[in-house]
């Protein structure tokens, strides 16, 4: 950068806030990959039963041939939303029993950066991050010493 703003407080803000922005971009760009990888299996699997589910509706015929390959469309539409490639869908909320994709990335970026902060080892912060996917997110968090009732 420049050498004679190396030391001055107005410079390190300035690194801080580049290498900010780096990681937010990190993070974004790597949520935007694991979400293309889930848009992708979905369109894989959802190939083959919409050509299965339009070949039983022309096959059996009649005014509700196309019952199957509507059940497809509205599965589709709903795994659209939950995986909310780019952010553009309505958030599905706490009370829907698959939550949506970001609250499940949230929830296991949260338990990363925890375990990081406490140093804790890649198998320890993989256990906590299952343990964390395992809890039930309707339950309220007790404080500690307090059980559940």
């Amino acid at each position: 950068m420049y050498p004679a703003c190396q030391a001055s407080i107005i410079c390190l803000i300035m690194k801080e806030e580049a290498k900010s922005h780096r990681l937010e971009l990190f993070r974004e760009a790597s949520i935007l990959q694991l979400k293309l990888v889930a848009d992708g299996f979905r369109d894989a699997l959802l190939i083959p039963i919409s050509i299965a589910a339009a070949i039983i509706g022309l096959i059996r015929g009649g005014e509700d041939c196309d019952r199957e390959f509507r059940r497809v469309i509205k599965l589709g539409r709903r795994s659209e939303r939950w995986i909310n490639l780019f952010g553009h869908q309505p958030p599905l909320g706490v009370e829907h029993p698959a939550g949506s994709m970001d609250m499940i990335l949230s929830q296991v970026e949260s338990v990363v950066l925890e375990q990081y902060k406490k140093g804790k080892s890649t198998a320890e912060t993989r256990a906590a991050v299952r343990k964390a996917m395992k809890k039930d997110p309707k339950e309220k968090e007790d404080g500690p010493g307090e059980k559940a009732q």
